[in-house]
């Protein structure tokens, strides 16, 4: 395709994908959250303008022991979610939930969705392990949950609309997804370090730490990694055994597994506990 035309494709994507019809909210609703004047009547109203389904997803990832609610307790109120996840996150997660609702039986759209929220949620753990401050953990954890928006939004688009256009390969969304994902941060007015995100392809450093954008690309390369190698699954290898008396909730792989089903993705979650065979022909090999 020539340029003018690939513009042209990505035009009518992005007109067709982000509108009210088709995500089940318009994308002036969120622009309230932009404005941290707001009052907590106006960000609780916006329940009203965003479909239940992704309000109760919402609700349940603020309600996640990721999120500490274990320490923090349940919230109730949309005011609540936006004040604990803060409103960038609260923005990004309506819209890429939004996305994943439309995909629900398309195992292609789902599996990508999958492995961005797996390199979202493991992202932000390693940077706080890393010793990150939590501004720069949040900005991992919405660079990995972004990190292949524009390749949900291409494979949408061609279930809803373009089934038969051949001009939407492989080929296309590997090329021009991140310029697709570009334009859907600076509709909704996302963080602009998103973009450096999403274009970086290697682990940056500086002189003598590796970057908040190369964290990023750690978290996505280790779960495109997990994803090719155990048939689309986030694999976590649980070594520490249950102590009994202790509170389990708290541990990392139960804290891990709670996010995940609190979007509904447990099916792309493996956790393994000690000394389970996962590959068993390769415990044969090691022994011979």
């Amino acid at each position: 395709m020539e340029k003018d035309e690939i513009i042209i494709l990505l035009d009518i994507i992005e007109e067709k994908m982000i509108d009210q019809a088709t995500l089940g909210f318009s994308p002036e609703v969120l622009r309230i959250l932009d404005n941290v004047e707001a009052s907590n009547q106006e960000i609780e109203m916006l329940k009203a303008r965003i479909s239940n389904e992704i309000l109760m997803r919402v609700f349940n990832i603020a309600n996640s022991a990721y999120y500490g609610s274990l320490r923090k307790g349940s919230i109730y109120t949309f005011y609540e979610v936006v004040t604990r996840l803060g409103m960038n996150h609260t923005k990004a997660l309506i819209i890429v939930l939004a996305l994943q609702i439309l995909a629900h039986d398309d195992k292609e759209i789902e599996v990508v969705f999958a492995r961005s929220f797996a390199a979202s949620v493991l992202g932000k753990i390693l940077a706080q392990q890393f010793g990150l401050r939590e501004e720069n953990a949040k900005s991992v954890e919405l660079g990995g949950l972004f990190s292949e928006i524009g390749k949900m939004i291409i494979l949408l688009y061609k279930k809803l609309h373009a089934s038969d256009d051949e001009r939407i390969d492989e080929d296309f969304i590997r090329k021009y997804h991140p310029y697709l994902a570009e334009r859907i941060i600076e509709k909704f007015a996302l963080p602009d370090f998103l973009n450096r995100m999403i274009f970086s392809e290697s682990i940056a450093v500086e002189e003598n730490y590796i970057t908040v954008p190369g964290i990023t690309q750690v978290a996505i390369n280790f779960v495109a990694s997990s994803f090719h190698k155990f048939h689309n699954h986030l694999v976590i290898e649980a070594l520490a055994p249950p102590v009994l008396g202790r509170d389990e909730t708290m541990r990392l792989e139960n804290i891990i597994e709670n996010q995940f089903n609190a979007v509904g993705l447990s099916k792309y979650l493996r956790i393994i506990k000690k000394r389970e065979r996962l590959l068993p022909e390769y415990e044969d090999k090691k022994k011979k």
